[in-house]
C-alpha cells in the first residue's frame, strides 16, 4: 500500500515508521525544512518539503497513485483542507484526519456532507485523556480503548489462587455486555473459548466489554479463592 502522510511531528513520524515496518510505501510531506531534512535520514520513503494544502505539493507526492492520505499535523484547519484536496484529486483515496480539538471531531462525525471527505477521524488528545481518566478511576487494567463504541479490550491474569481458575466460561456469570475472546495457558497457547471452555489454572485471558460493566468484570476475575 502507498500512503502519503502530512506532518512529520511525533504522530506523523511514528505512523510512518510503523507503516514502513509493515512493508508499506510511505511519502511524508513536511512544511518545516529542518524537520524534513531530519526525517529524510530516519525513514526509507520520500520526504517532501512543502505544504500539503497546496495541490501542486500533493501532485508532486503522487496523490493520484496513493491508496491512503493521513493529515497528522497539530493544525486542524490545515488537516481538514488537505484531506478535502486529496479527495478532490483522488476520489478513491482513503483519508485519515487528525483533529486536536475534540469538539471539531464530533462535528465531522455528525455532518453528513463532510463525511465524504474523511474516512477516518481521530483525536490523539481525546484518546490520551480518556485512557488516563480510565486508568485513574479504574486502575489495574491492561486495556485498549474504543471510545466511539464505549467499549474496551482488557487483559486479566489467572493465577492458581484466582477464583476463576479451573472454572468453565459459563460458570463465571459474566455480564451480558462482556465477552471472553481469547484464553492463554501458562505456556502461551491460544484458545478461542466457548461456554464449555475450562479456564487454565494459570495464564491470561482477553475480555471485550462495554465500559459500564468493567467494574463487575474486574470483580469476577480478581476475586481470590477463599482459604488459599
Amino acid at each position: 500500500m502507498f500512503v502519503i502522510i502530512m506532518g512529520a511531528g511525533r504522530v506523523g513520524y511514528l505512523v510512518a515508521k510503523m507503516l514502513e515496518e509493515d512493508g508499506h510505501d510511505v511519502t511524508v510531506i513536511e512544511q518545516d525544512g529542518e524537520r524534513a531534512k531530519e526525517l529524510s535520514l530516519e525513514i526509507n520513503g520520500l520526504v517532501i518539503e512543502g505544504d500539503a494544502t497546496d495541490p501542486k505539493t500533493l501532485e508532486e507526492a503522487n496523490i493520484k497513485q496513493a491508496h491512503a492520505f493521513a493529515a497528522l499535523t497539530g493544525k486542524d484547519d490545515a488537516n481538514i483542507l488537505a484531506c478535502i484536496l486529496a479527495k478532490n484529486l483522488n476520489p478513491s483515496i482513503y483519508t485519515a484526519l487528525r483533529i486536536s480539538n475534540p469538539k471539531n471531531k464530533r462535528i465531522f462525525e455528525r455532518v453528513e456532507d463532510l463525511k465524504k471527505y474523511f474516512n477516518f477521524t481521530i483525536s490523539p488528545e481525546e484518546i490520551a485523556a480518556e485512557y488516563i481518566s480510565r486508568n485513574l478511576s479504574t486502575p489495574g487494567f491492561d486495556r485498549v480503548l474504543f471510545p466511539k463504541e464505549g467499549a474496551e479490550i482488557v487483559r486479566f491474569e489467572i493465577t492458581p489462587d484466582s477464583w476463576v481458575a479451573g472454572k468453565t466460561v459459563k460458570e463465571l456469570g459474566l455480564p451480558k455486555d462482556a465477552l471472553i475472546v481469547a484464553v492463554y495457558d501458562r505456556r502461551g497457547n491460544l484458545i478461542i473459548p466457548s461456554g464449555d471452555t475450562k479456564l487454565p489454572e494459570e495464564g491470561s485471558l482477553i475480555v471485550f466489554a462495554k465500559t459500564g460493566v468493567l467494574d463487575d468484570v474486574k470483580d469476577i476475575f480478581e476475586k481470590m479463592n477463599e482459604g488459599r
